[in-house]
Protein backbone atom coordinates (compact mmCIF):
# COMPACT_ATOMS: atom_id res chain seq x y z
CA UNK A 1 0.00 0.00 0.00
CA UNK A 2 1.47 3.67 -0.94
CA UNK A 3 1.44 5.56 2.03
CA UNK A 4 0.23 9.57 1.47
CA UNK A 5 0.64 12.92 3.82
CA UNK A 6 -1.19 12.24 7.12
CA UNK A 7 -3.34 14.72 8.08
CA UNK A 8 -3.81 13.85 11.76
CA UNK A 9 -3.81 11.08 13.84
CA UNK A 10 -1.80 7.45 13.33
CA UNK A 11 -4.56 6.37 10.43
CA UNK A 12 -2.94 7.52 6.98
CA UNK A 13 -5.36 8.92 4.48
CA UNK A 14 -5.77 6.87 0.99
CA UNK A 15 -6.78 7.78 -2.06
CA UNK A 16 -9.61 5.44 -2.48
CA UNK A 17 -11.01 6.11 1.43
CA UNK A 18 -10.54 10.32 0.47
CA UNK A 19 -12.65 9.11 -2.45
CA UNK A 20 -15.35 7.82 -0.96
CA UNK A 21 -15.35 10.93 1.80
CA UNK A 22 -15.57 12.83 -1.50
CA UNK A 23 -18.51 11.16 -2.35
CA UNK A 24 -20.42 11.52 1.04
CA UNK A 25 -19.44 15.24 1.28
CA UNK A 26 -21.42 15.26 -3.01
CA UNK A 27 -24.33 13.79 -0.84
CA UNK A 28 -24.44 16.43 1.71
CA UNK A 29 -24.06 18.99 -0.82
CA UNK A 30 -26.43 18.03 -3.15
CA UNK A 31 -29.52 17.86 -0.21
CA UNK A 32 -27.31 21.60 0.24
CA UNK A 33 -29.07 22.72 -2.99
CA UNK A 34 -32.58 21.25 -1.49
CA UNK A 35 -31.82 23.20 2.24
CA UNK A 36 -31.12 26.43 0.36
CA UNK A 37 -34.41 26.90 -1.23
CA UNK A 38 -36.13 25.92 1.88
CA UNK A 39 -33.83 28.83 3.71
CA UNK A 40 -34.54 31.23 1.06
CA UNK A 41 -38.66 31.10 1.79
CA UNK A 42 -37.74 33.18 4.48
CA UNK A 43 -34.36 34.77 4.14
CA UNK A 44 -32.90 36.51 1.93
CA UNK A 45 -29.31 35.04 0.00
CA UNK A 46 -27.19 37.05 2.12
CA UNK A 47 -28.92 36.15 5.09
CA UNK A 48 -28.64 32.49 4.35
CA UNK A 49 -25.01 32.52 4.00
CA UNK A 50 -24.51 34.90 7.40
CA UNK A 51 -26.37 32.55 9.09
CA UNK A 52 -25.35 29.13 7.19
CA UNK A 53 -21.30 30.78 8.59
CA UNK A 54 -22.39 31.96 11.92
CA UNK A 55 -22.99 28.10 12.74
CA UNK A 56 -20.02 27.10 10.34
CA UNK A 57 -16.80 29.06 11.96
CA UNK A 58 -18.89 29.53 15.57
CA UNK A 59 -19.86 25.79 16.23
CA UNK A 60 -16.79 24.44 14.22
CA UNK A 61 -14.38 26.40 16.34
CA UNK A 62 -16.09 25.06 19.86
CA UNK A 63 -16.09 21.55 18.16
CA UNK A 64 -12.37 21.89 17.67
CA UNK A 65 -11.65 23.59 20.95
CA UNK A 66 -13.86 20.89 22.80
CA UNK A 67 -11.80 17.72 20.79
CA UNK A 68 -8.47 19.09 20.13
CA UNK A 69 -7.89 21.91 23.27
CA UNK A 70 -6.32 25.27 22.81
CA UNK A 71 -3.71 25.28 20.08
CA UNK A 72 -2.05 28.28 19.16
CA UNK A 73 0.72 26.86 17.60
CA UNK A 74 0.98 28.39 13.68
CA UNK A 75 -2.58 30.27 14.38
CA UNK A 76 -1.92 33.21 12.53
CA UNK A 77 -0.48 31.52 9.53
CA UNK A 78 -3.15 29.64 9.38
CA UNK A 79 -5.66 32.04 9.11
CA UNK A 80 -4.49 34.14 7.35
CA UNK A 81 -3.50 31.27 5.28
CA UNK A 82 -7.74 30.54 4.84
CA UNK A 83 -8.21 34.16 3.87
CA UNK A 84 -8.42 33.45 -0.27
CA UNK A 85 -10.09 30.47 0.29
CA UNK A 86 -12.75 32.06 2.64
CA UNK A 87 -13.32 35.02 0.33
CA UNK A 88 -13.44 32.60 -2.97
CA UNK A 89 -15.91 30.05 -0.99
CA UNK A 90 -18.09 33.40 0.17
CA UNK A 91 -18.14 34.67 -3.76
CA UNK A 92 -19.14 31.22 -4.94
CA UNK A 93 -21.57 30.70 -2.51
CA UNK A 94 -23.41 33.76 -2.70
CA UNK A 95 -23.92 33.83 -6.17
CA UNK A 96 -25.29 30.33 -6.20
CA UNK A 97 -27.82 31.51 -3.86
CA UNK A 98 -28.71 34.08 -5.88
CA UNK A 99 -28.91 32.10 -8.47
CA UNK A 100 -31.20 29.41 -7.07
CA UNK A 101 -34.27 32.33 -6.13
CA UNK A 102 -34.53 32.72 -9.75
CA UNK A 103 -33.66 28.97 -11.51
CA UNK A 104 -34.35 25.31 -9.92
CA UNK A 105 -31.81 23.30 -7.67
CA UNK A 106 -31.49 20.60 -10.34
CA UNK A 107 -30.51 23.05 -13.02
CA UNK A 108 -28.51 24.73 -11.02
CA UNK A 109 -26.86 21.94 -9.46
CA UNK A 110 -25.37 20.96 -12.98
CA UNK A 111 -24.73 24.33 -14.26
CA UNK A 112 -22.17 24.46 -10.72
CA UNK A 113 -20.58 21.41 -12.04
CA UNK A 114 -19.19 23.18 -14.98
CA UNK A 115 -16.13 23.32 -12.69
CA UNK A 116 -15.21 20.11 -13.13
CA UNK A 117 -14.09 21.23 -16.73
CA UNK A 118 -13.18 24.49 -15.84
CA UNK A 119 -10.27 23.44 -13.14
CA UNK A 120 -8.27 22.06 -15.31
CA UNK A 121 -8.40 24.85 -17.72
CA UNK A 122 -7.62 27.31 -15.67
CA UNK A 123 -4.59 25.39 -14.32
CA UNK A 124 -3.31 24.96 -17.91
CA UNK A 125 -3.46 28.51 -18.77
CA UNK A 126 -2.62 30.43 -15.51
CA UNK A 127 -0.33 27.80 -13.78
CA UNK A 128 1.18 26.19 -16.99
CA UNK A 129 0.45 22.48 -15.55
CA UNK A 130 -0.17 19.81 -18.19
CA UNK A 131 -2.92 20.11 -21.08
CA UNK A 132 -4.35 18.55 -24.04
CA UNK A 133 -6.23 18.69 -26.88
CA UNK A 134 -8.60 16.21 -24.64
CA UNK A 135 -9.92 19.08 -22.47
CA UNK A 136 -10.32 21.77 -24.98
CA UNK A 137 -12.95 18.85 -25.99
CA UNK A 138 -14.16 17.96 -22.62
CA UNK A 139 -15.01 21.49 -22.73
CA UNK A 140 -16.59 22.07 -26.04
CA UNK A 141 -19.04 18.92 -24.91
CA UNK A 142 -19.82 20.12 -21.52
CA UNK A 143 -20.75 23.83 -22.88
CA UNK A 144 -22.91 22.03 -25.93
CA UNK A 145 -24.72 20.24 -22.67
CA UNK A 146 -25.15 23.45 -20.94
CA UNK A 147 -27.12 24.58 -24.25
CA UNK A 148 -29.29 21.79 -24.24
CA UNK A 149 -30.11 21.85 -20.44
CA UNK A 150 -31.33 25.56 -21.04
CA UNK A 151 -33.72 24.41 -23.92
CA UNK A 152 -31.21 25.19 -26.91
CA UNK A 153 -32.19 28.81 -27.08
CA UNK A 154 -30.01 31.26 -25.31
CA UNK A 155 -33.55 33.07 -24.51
CA UNK A 156 -34.15 30.02 -22.22
CA UNK A 157 -31.37 30.94 -19.93
CA UNK A 158 -32.65 33.20 -17.23
CA UNK A 159 -31.16 35.21 -14.68
CA UNK A 160 -30.49 32.17 -12.33
CA UNK A 161 -28.45 30.31 -14.61
CA UNK A 162 -25.82 33.38 -15.29
CA UNK A 163 -25.78 33.87 -11.47
CA UNK A 164 -24.95 30.04 -11.20
CA UNK A 165 -22.23 30.05 -14.22
CA UNK A 166 -20.69 32.48 -12.19
CA UNK A 167 -20.85 30.39 -9.55
CA UNK A 168 -18.96 27.49 -11.13
CA UNK A 169 -15.99 29.97 -12.02
CA UNK A 170 -15.55 30.86 -8.32
CA UNK A 171 -15.60 26.95 -7.51
CA UNK A 172 -13.08 26.12 -10.29
CA UNK A 173 -10.62 28.93 -8.55
CA UNK A 174 -11.77 27.61 -4.87
CA UNK A 175 -10.56 24.02 -5.65
CA UNK A 176 -7.06 25.00 -7.43
CA UNK A 177 -6.22 27.05 -4.64
CA UNK A 178 -7.30 24.45 -1.75
CA UNK A 179 -5.13 21.54 -4.21
CA UNK A 180 -1.95 24.09 -3.86
CA UNK A 181 -2.21 24.94 -0.17
CA UNK A 182 -4.09 21.38 1.38
CA UNK A 183 -0.39 19.86 2.07
CA UNK A 184 0.63 23.17 4.29
CA UNK A 185 -2.36 23.11 5.90
CA UNK A 186 -1.84 21.78 9.41
CA UNK A 187 -5.27 20.14 10.82
CA UNK A 188 -8.64 20.81 7.71
CA UNK A 189 -11.21 20.61 10.19
CA UNK A 190 -9.82 23.79 11.57
CA UNK A 191 -9.05 25.63 8.71
CA UNK A 192 -12.51 25.14 7.44
CA UNK A 193 -12.94 26.88 10.44
CA UNK A 194 -11.44 29.80 9.49
CA UNK A 195 -12.38 30.07 5.68
CA UNK A 196 -15.99 30.24 7.21
CA UNK A 197 -15.25 32.55 9.34
CA UNK A 198 -13.39 34.88 6.54
CA UNK A 199 -16.48 33.91 4.69
CA UNK A 200 -18.62 35.08 7.56
CA UNK A 201 -16.67 38.93 7.47
CA UNK A 202 -16.79 39.40 3.98
CA UNK A 203 -20.58 38.85 3.97
CA UNK A 204 -21.41 41.26 7.10
CA UNK A 205 -20.95 44.44 5.46
CA UNK A 206 -23.52 43.58 2.45
CA UNK A 207 -25.62 42.41 5.38
CA UNK A 208 -25.50 45.61 6.82
CA UNK A 209 -26.22 47.71 3.81
CA UNK A 210 -29.42 45.52 2.65
CA UNK A 211 -33.05 45.94 3.93
CA UNK A 212 -33.77 43.66 6.51
CA UNK A 213 -36.17 40.20 4.54
CA UNK A 214 -39.82 39.81 6.56
CA UNK A 215 -38.20 36.36 8.38
CA UNK A 216 -41.64 34.52 7.33
CA UNK A 217 -41.09 32.02 9.83
CA UNK A 218 -44.29 29.76 9.79
CA UNK A 219 -42.56 26.93 8.68
CA UNK A 220 -40.11 25.13 10.17
CA UNK A 221 -38.15 24.70 6.76
CA UNK A 222 -36.17 28.24 6.39
CA UNK A 223 -34.40 27.23 9.90
CA UNK A 224 -33.85 23.64 9.45
CA UNK A 225 -32.21 24.46 5.82
CA UNK A 226 -29.70 26.89 7.77
CA UNK A 227 -29.10 24.03 9.95
CA UNK A 228 -28.33 21.59 6.89
CA UNK A 229 -26.33 24.01 5.09
CA UNK A 230 -24.35 25.07 8.70
CA UNK A 231 -23.63 21.73 9.79
CA UNK A 232 -23.58 19.39 6.79
CA UNK A 233 -22.47 21.33 3.73
CA UNK A 234 -20.19 23.54 5.56
CA UNK A 235 -18.44 21.86 8.34
CA UNK A 236 -18.68 18.29 7.37
CA UNK A 237 -18.39 18.74 3.52
CA UNK A 238 -15.59 21.57 3.35
CA UNK A 239 -13.62 19.85 6.23
CA UNK A 240 -13.79 16.88 3.88
CA UNK A 241 -12.99 18.51 0.87
CA UNK A 242 -9.69 20.47 2.68
CA UNK A 243 -8.75 16.89 4.20
CA UNK A 244 -8.49 15.09 0.67
CA UNK A 245 -7.20 17.56 -1.52
CA UNK A 246 -3.99 16.49 0.18
CA UNK A 247 -4.09 13.39 -1.19
CA UNK A 248 -5.87 14.11 -4.84
CA UNK A 249 -5.53 15.76 -7.82
CA UNK A 250 -7.53 18.94 -8.34
CA UNK A 251 -9.11 17.60 -11.39
CA UNK A 252 -9.81 13.92 -9.69
CA UNK A 253 -11.22 15.91 -6.74
CA UNK A 254 -13.56 17.96 -9.36
CA UNK A 255 -14.27 15.00 -11.15
CA UNK A 256 -15.83 13.64 -7.49
CA UNK A 257 -17.70 16.92 -6.32
CA UNK A 258 -19.76 16.09 -9.63
CA UNK A 259 -21.51 13.79 -7.47
CA UNK A 260 -23.70 16.64 -6.12
CA UNK A 261 -24.92 17.37 -9.18
CA UNK A 262 -27.03 14.23 -9.09
CA UNK A 263 -27.61 13.56 -5.61
CA UNK A 264 -29.24 17.78 -6.08
CA UNK A 265 -31.67 16.31 -8.81
CA UNK A 266 -31.97 13.28 -6.51
CA UNK A 267 -33.54 15.50 -3.62
CA UNK A 268 -35.00 17.57 -6.29
CA UNK A 269 -37.16 15.24 -7.81
CA UNK A 270 -37.60 13.97 -4.51
CA UNK A 271 -38.09 16.65 -2.24
CA UNK A 272 -39.15 19.79 -4.08
CA UNK A 273 -41.17 17.68 -6.83
CA UNK A 274 -38.66 19.40 -10.03
CA UNK A 275 -38.82 17.94 -13.43
CA UNK A 276 -36.51 18.41 -15.85
CA UNK A 277 -37.79 17.39 -19.31
CA UNK A 278 -36.49 14.64 -21.71
CA UNK A 279 -34.39 17.16 -23.51
CA UNK A 280 -33.31 19.30 -20.86
CA UNK A 281 -32.80 15.78 -18.86
CA UNK A 282 -30.29 15.01 -22.56
CA UNK A 283 -28.21 18.23 -22.02
CA UNK A 284 -27.74 17.31 -17.96
CA UNK A 285 -26.47 14.02 -19.09
CA UNK A 286 -23.91 14.91 -21.58
CA UNK A 287 -22.34 17.50 -18.60
CA UNK A 288 -21.76 14.26 -16.60
CA UNK A 289 -20.64 12.50 -19.62
CA UNK A 290 -18.06 15.06 -20.55
CA UNK A 291 -17.33 15.35 -17.05
CA UNK A 292 -16.63 11.68 -16.10
CA UNK A 293 -14.78 11.84 -19.30
CA UNK A 294 -12.08 13.82 -17.73
CA UNK A 295 -11.35 11.12 -15.55
CA UNK A 296 -9.19 9.13 -18.52
CA UNK A 297 -7.24 12.19 -19.08
CA UNK A 298 -6.19 13.10 -15.34
CA UNK A 299 -6.75 10.24 -13.39
CA UNK A 300 -3.88 11.06 -11.26
CA UNK A 301 -2.95 11.49 -7.55
CA UNK A 302 -0.80 14.12 -5.83
CA UNK A 303 2.62 13.59 -5.45
CA UNK A 304 2.94 11.26 -2.45
CA UNK A 305 4.38 13.01 0.79
CA UNK A 306 4.91 11.66 4.21
CA UNK A 307 5.22 13.59 7.22
CA UNK A 308 4.52 14.09 10.81
CA UNK A 309 1.16 13.81 12.60
CA UNK A 310 -0.33 17.81 12.96
CA UNK A 311 -2.44 19.22 15.04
Amino acid sequence: MVLTKQESGPRRLTKNRAAVELIFAGVLWGFGFVATVWALEAFSPVETLFFRFVIASVVGEILYLILKGPNFTSLREEIFRALPAGLLLGGMLLLQTIGLKYTTATKSGFLTSLYVILVPLFNAWLFKSPSSWKNYALTALALAGTFVLVNANLSGINTGDLWTLGCSVFAAFHIIYIGKISNKVGNAFRFNNFQSAWCLLALTPLLLTQERSDWNLLSYKPLLGILCLGLGSSIIAFYLQIRTQKVLSDSTASMLFLLESPFAALFGFLILSERLSWFQASGAVIIMIASVLQIAVDPGQKPQETTSPRV
